[in-house]
């Protein structure tokens, strides 16, 4: 029997998952990656142990399968999108840690104020600190006594590929791409303006392919044979393909952020405060566009409330049972979607002498549906929407999907499994592999339960009209 092997390398975790050609899940290996936070809203992490935990993930998943490195038939990379690293292409170490998707470093976006237009028309992408170029702008200014010709500059999927093929394969694929700031998702290629505008060397970049594309083989020395290489894509559109999101759908993944992408089609749907983006592509020609709406915190707000409050039995923590006139808006990094806002903090509002820590714990995850409805509200602008499609950690939590149900008015549908990332760049591994075709995969997705809204218009309206209070109130702190 032959298998598919899936690498999902996520902002705290690399998992590896061993599939059979039907479609089980034979075994999976997860290992756990640290951040770093040198200074005050840097977030970064060392790209050795994220090789190291792709090798150690893979190593382990196979002995758990108890098979043979040769039943191996092809690989799919999905990964965090968005985090950059430059190499030294000759040596292959590393010139600077990873700088993380959350990091919000002092950057000299403003100095190109000009040319914010003809950055969101040609790329899709408000101009912010969350995507790639102030990264590697920061990264090429710290080192400029380097020689750039010697080096690589890749998001995390061009990594992996880099270090699985022996230093033979520099690339990464169109979802990676469309995240940089440099890319045309009109032309699906490297911008030349762009590059001449910001002064960003094209060598140093990856070349760029669909999705679904044959980016190279597995060095020998990995896996005793050539392995296939054929599916690479970002996680968020991994999980959009693994829900089986057709056009006119909404998919939220409850992650360490949170994002929201609706399908356009072959069409690109243009929104002031959403992205437009490059949802998935089997193959040049069938190359399908989102709006999203990129939440920077959502599991993470779950892993603060955890460490500052210390309370029992948070597992499915009930937040009907609490006041729900204190409102926590979890601004660790600065507000993405739909206000793009670096400056914003945190913040904790309608505190009194009886408030309790279980009341803070439940505002705190209300505000990850409240986040959700601010990008949905922008989505109707464009279509209609009535049910949306979700999976990971955070959708595990009854309450909180309730609530989601509750604050937007529509059916929310529940993944059975509730980490679609892993499926979905193994549905396209497999599709490259001719085991199935894009219309076979309409069948896999699964849900386990729908979650229907119960509040009144007024409820509903005074909740969140206070929210939007709370959000104004946290803003253009710094």
């Amino acid at each position: 029997m032959e298998y598919i092997l899936t690498i999902d390398q996520g902002t705290t975790s690399t998992k590896s998952t061993i599939y059979d050609t039907s479609g089980n899940i034979i075994s999976i290996s997860r290992c756990r990656i640290n951040q770093l936070y040198p200074e005050n809203g840097w977030v970064e992490q060392l790209p050795e142990e994220i090789w190291g935990s792709v090798i150690k993930s893979i190593k382990n998943s196979m002995h758990i399968a108890k098979i043979d490195f040769k039943s191996v038939r092809s690989i799919g990379i999905t990964n965090q999108r968005e985090s950059i690293l430059l190499w030294d292409k000759n040596t292959g170490k590393p010139v600077y840690s990873i700088i993380s998707w959350q990091d919000r470093r002092k950057n000299d976006l403003n100095k190109f104020k000009e040319y914010f237009d003809i950055i969101k028309n040609k790329t899709g992408l408000p101009p912010n600190a969350y995507f790639s170029l102030p990264k590697i702008l920061w990264i090429l200014k710290k080192i400029k006594n380097k020689n750039i010709d010697n080096l690589f500059a890749g998001t995390i999927d061009s990594w992996i590929i880099w270090k699985l093929t022996g230093g033979k394969i520099h690339a990464t694929d169109y979802t990676n791409a469309s995240r940089t700031m440099l890319f045309n998702i009109h032309t699906l290629n490297w911008d030349s303006d762009l590059i001449d505008i910001f002064k960003v060397p094209e060598n140093i970049l990856p070349d760029v392919y669909p999705s679904g594309h044959v980016f190279g083989y597995t060095d020998i020395k990995f896996m005793g044979k050539p392995v296939e290489i054929n599916a690479v894509m970002g996680d968020q559109n991994s999980s959009m393909l693994g829900q089986n999101i057709n056009t006119g759908d909404i998919k939220n993944t409850y992650g360490t952020g949170s994002f929201i992408m609706a399908n356009t089609g072959k069409e690109i749907k243009k929104s002031c405060r959403l992205i437009s983006t490059v949802g998935y592509s089997v193959s040049k020609n069938d190359v399908y566009y989102a709006l999203e709406g990129s939440i920077m915190n959502s599991g993470s707000v779950f892993e603060w409330l955890n460490s500052a409050i210390k309370i029992k039995n948070t597992e499915n923590f009930n937040i009907y049972n609490y006041k729900n006139d204190l409102y926590f808006v979890p601004a660790f990094s600065g507000l993405g979607s739909p206000y793009w806002d670096d400056s914003a903090r945190g913040l904790i509002i309608g505190i009194t002498r009886e408030t309790k820590p279980e009341d803070i714990f439940s505002a705190g995850i209300m505000s990850i549906a409240f986040q959700t409805a601010d990008v949905i509200n922008e989505i109707k602008k464009i279509f209609n929407v009535n049910k949306m499609k979700v999976d990971g950690a955070g959708s595990k939590n009854d309450y909180l999907m309730k609530f989601q149900s509750d604050i937007l008015n529509i059916k929310i549908f529940r993944s059975e499994n509730t980490e679609n990332t892993s499926s979905g760049i193994y549905y396209l591994s497999g599709i490259k592999s001719g085991l199935w075709n894009i219309n076979d995969i309409k069948n896999f997705w699964k849900y386990d339960y729908t979650f229907y809204p119960s509040i009144d218009e007024n409820a509903r309206n005074k909740l969140y009209k206070r929210w939007n209070k709370a959000v104004k109130r946290s803003m253009k702190w710094l």
